[in-house]
């Protein structure tokens, strides 16, 4: 069977692969474009959905699903596509469960969850030291970064062990890694979560939902309908949904990726999925 013949190939159709997509249609409007997507929808960590709700139905968001200030390509990319913004509702009581299914659910109406005084103090030294250390990163660069050798070798999760003094603390930093990040603090650098936190403007606010932090703001209709606006932009034609990589192969004058059932040439390929997903063969 004849391989189909592309400018390009994307792996993956969440908001990376599809704004690629859409900037290199911008760039030239010719351009042969394919967006390979593994699962059955576009949008990738993103998902909204309808439930019921007290006057019918509303639409959820089950992934992805706050912007911040600081996050200036995807609000341009909110306004260029036409949607809008609203604030994210943080005040009232919280809920706040931590300390494995047996452990009490606490509440709280502050910025942070109640915290015994000692949890407190760690909270606040640990604060201070990564503050400190992320002014010294160069977000552009960060391997330009004083020590960058160091912290790059040493975890988010081995970093934690050394410089809190409670459980809870480490519990809670836990927590927070695993809801931004989406990972264990094992199986992340802590150079990359330095640059990652000082992109945002400090280790706060890239937790918070206060005014200028990463949970500020909240899109009407829900995150999902960016990435299919963007496929409809694109072209769903040129969206195959159900349709994971296998295998990429590369030589001097193409590349060639391979879903269960088809094979594609193209010239370049730009791989677009999380990086756990992204198992690449050489050829």
């Amino acid at each position: 069977m004849t391989a189909e013949i592309w400018d390009v190939i994307i792996v993956g159709a969440g908001l990376s692969g599809l704004s690629a997509a859409h900037f290199l249609r911008k760039r030239n409007s010719q351009m042969r474009i394919l967006l390979l997507e593994g699962k059955d929808r576009v949008g990738g960590r993103t998902f909204s959905s309808e439930i019921p709700a007290a006057n019918g139905v509303d639409r959820w968001d089950f992934g992805g699903q706050w912007v911040g200030r600081t996050q200036t390509h995807i609000l341009d990319l909110i306004k260029e596509l036409g949607f809008e913004t609203y604030p994210q509702f943080n005040t009232g009581k919280k809920v706040h469960h931590i300390g494995g299914p047996d452990a009490k659910v606490r509440t709280y109406r502050t910025s942070i969850p109640a915290l015994s005084l000692m949890a407190l103090v760690d909270l606040t030294q640990i604060l201070w030291r990564i503050d400190k250390l992320c002014a010294t990163v160069c977000v552009l660069d960060p391997s330009r970064t004083p020590n960058a050798v160091e912290l790059d070798s040493m975890t988010m999760h081995s970093y934690i062990e050394q410089h809190t003094w409670t459980a809870e603390i480490t519990e809670e930093l836990g927590l927070a890694i695993r809801s931004v990040f989406g990972v264990e603090p094992s199986q992340m650098s802590f150079l990359f979560f330095l640059m990652y936190a000082t992109a945002a403007g400090g280790l706060l606010p890239l937790l918070e939902s206060t005014s200028g932090a990463a949970q500020e703001l909240k899109i009407k209709g829900g995150t999902q309908q960016l990435s299919e606006s963007l496929a409809g932009l694109v072209g769903w034609k040129n969206v195959r949904l159900g349709s994971a990589v296998t295998a990429i192969w590369q030589d001097a004058e193409w590349a060639r990726v391979t879903t269960v059932t088809n094979t594609f040439l193209c010239r370049a390929v730009i791989v677009s999925c999380p990086p756990h997903l992204a198992g690449l063969k050489k050829g």
